[in-house]
């Protein structure tokens, strides 16, 4: 009799102790290629997924939870099968999620064609024009912009001065950078860089072709080229 009351105990506070699962399925879940900066009870980093079998342009949604099992790499599309798990909302800590989702498999992992814009580049041409350093300026740098889809960061140098900024949302050919800061040295010739400002303001569009990559703006206008730096 003593066996059966401590049994039935026992039963009890593992109940009470622990989440309990009221209902589960099986989902599938699309996952981008980079996280990006989101608002939980802190800032922090989320993935953007989709749920469904098709994945569509441009309905990314962020996801506050983690997916056990999962190992997330930058750079690559993710199709994946999970169970989602419903816990009862009693059981729920006020901070936490009330599904828990577990890996069950990877279906696929595609690079993502986008993330080739992840590197560093040297400017080509300025509005269509063939970009040559001025010979009465020996202090003029040649410029640069270093693209970082893992931060969602952008650094480079316009000639004169570096600059830096984020990168608010990018897909398969539109790109939109947040406001720059950037140095403020005076150069002996501010022609170029002021060009170069000008332009990148007005970037809408980007493409990459055969190593090189191209800004233009909302009507289709060539801005920049950039060629990747060895």
């Amino acid at each position: 009799m003593k066996i059966k009351i401590l049994i039935a105990l026992l039963f009890t506070f593992f109940s009470c102790s622990s989440p309990k699962l009221v209902s589960n399925n099986q989902q599938i879940l699309w996952v981008n290629s980079m996280k990006v900066s989101c608002t939980g009870v802190a800032p922090m980093k989320c993935l953007q997924i989709q749920k469904g079998e098709k994945m569509e342009k441009g309905k990314w949604e962020y996801f506050y939870s983690g997916i056990n099992g999962f190992s997330f790499e930058p750079g690559f599309i993710y199709k994946l099968s999970v169970i989602e798990e419903k816990i009862d909302p009693a059981k729920t800590p006020a901070d936490g999620s009330s599904i828990k989702y577990t890996l069950k498999e990877v279906i696929e992992k595609n690079f993502d064609p986008k993330f080739r814009i992840h590197d560093i580049w040297a400017l080509e041409a300025l509005e269509g024009v063939k970009f040559e350093k001025p010979k009465e300026n020996d202090g003029m740098k040649h410029p640069t912009i270093e693209v970082n889809l893992t931060e969602m960061k952008l650094m480079g140098n316009d000639g004169c001065n570096n600059f830096f900024g984020a990168i608010k949302s990018i897909d398969e050919d539109l790109i939109n950078f947040g406001p720059l800061g950037s140095t403020m040295k005076m150069c002996v010739n501010m022609e170029i860089t002021t060009k170069f400002n000008n332009a990148f303001n007005k970037i809408s569009k980007y493409k990459i072709e055969n190593l090189k990559l191209t800004f233009f703006d909302e009507t289709g206008k060539e801005l920049l080229r950039f060629k990747k730096v060895d």
